[in-house]
């Protein structure tokens, strides 16, 4: 604040971003004003727009859809796999389409996608990693798969600038196209000369400054926030009880710590009226009307995920006693409907 730059320009936005290099592996990061804002400016860097498809995970937060109806192609839902929740690469391959222009993988809650299969579909690939910081596929890290890929930098997340994202690739030409997408579609050799219509997803040098600190702590914040996973899976003993699946080959990173249990929505309304917040998982999107143009085939996995499963409260600090009370809660409220 002091040194007078708090705009889309100053050092700690170059800071960031180079921090984010470090850790992926990309050759390019650029930070922008969210999540959301790096799946689309990844989309119109690919050159995705009317007349096109876009396949995405049934399950997910809306925006990898809501960002393929933003500029202008539909979303064609593909389910996930039960092994872990992330998108399905058979059923993939099978909504592939001469009009099909890219696939949003989502590492859902922490988990990486299966990249080997995806990447063998000869479709371009944009890997959603905004719940995945600290994850990782077969001694990689997320976000450093796919054509491109994003992160999302939520207040909610494990690495934090309270709103913000990022894009990163390996691809020079790809790179220089969100680099102008993202500044109003302005070169930065010419100003003011406009090649394409752009917008203003620049994130700012105060935000970056925070996400640098970050980025200091990015090994603490997200073992914090495993640790507390940890906690849950080793205390919920009921049966009822069903924790996220993780594969083999995968390096789960936990985002917001979910469980399957029966009866969600009074389970969930019963420890929310006792003061724990949980929370019912999105409703899967062939669900909402908006979305129901691109199901294509049936997503009853998703569907299943959606209907039964809760977050529990989770952060990088919680206390070991706040773990107890509601895990305490948890039980009881179980025990309650005979489980």
């Amino acid at each position: 604040m002091s040194s007078g730059w708090i705009s889309g320009s100053g050092p700690y936005v170059d800071r960031f971003q180079r921090g984010i290099a470090r850790l992926t592996g990309r050759r390019h990061v650029l930070a922008v004003s969210s999540g959301t804002a790096a799946l689309e400016l990844a989309l119109r860097a690919l050159g995705v727009g009317p007349g096109d498809e876009v396949i995405v995970p049934a399950l997910t937060f809306v925006s990898p859809a809501a960002t393929v109806r933003t500029v202008g192609a539909t979303p064609v839902m593909c389910d996930i796999t039960p092994r872990d929740w992330t998108i399905d690469p058979a059923l993939a391959a099978s909504l592939v389409t001469d009009r099909t222009r890219a696939i949003i993988a989502v590492d859902l809650l922490g988990h990486p996608c299966d990249f080997d299969r995806l990447s063998e579909l000869g479709v371009p690939l944009i890997e959603d990693a905004a719940q995945a910081h600290g994850a990782g596929y077969k001694g990689s890290p997320t976000g450093s798969f796919g054509n491109i890929s994003i992160f999302s930098f939520h207040s909610n997340k494990t690495i934090s600038t309270g709103e913000g994202g990022c894009a990163g690739t390996d691809d020079d030409e790809l790179s220089d196209r969100m680099r102008i997408i993202a500044n109003h579609g302005m070169r930065p050799e010419r100003r003011y000369w406009h090649e394409v219509v752009g917008h203003n997803m620049r994130m700012t040098n105060v935000t970056a400054a925070i996400g640098a600190a970050q980025l200091e702590r990015w090994d603490e914040l997200t073992a914090r926030r495993n640790a507390v996973a940890d906690r849950y899976r080793s205390s919920i003993v009921d049966d009822a009880v069903g924790h996220r699946p993780v594969a083999p080959w995968a390096r789960y990173s936990c985002w917001l710590h979910p469980v399957t249990v029966p009866d969600r929505d009074e389970l969930v309304g019963e420890l929310r009226s006792g003061g724990i917040d949980a929370r019912a998982i999105w409703p899967s999107l062939p669900e909402l009307p908006l979305y129901a143009d691109g199901v294509r085939l049936p997503c009853p996995v998703a569907a299943q995920v959606s209907a039964s499963t809760a977050w529990l409260p989770t952060w990088s600090h919680m206390p070991e006693e706040d773990t107890k009370t509601v895990v305490q809660a948890l039980h009881d409220a179980l025990a309650k409907r005979g489980h």
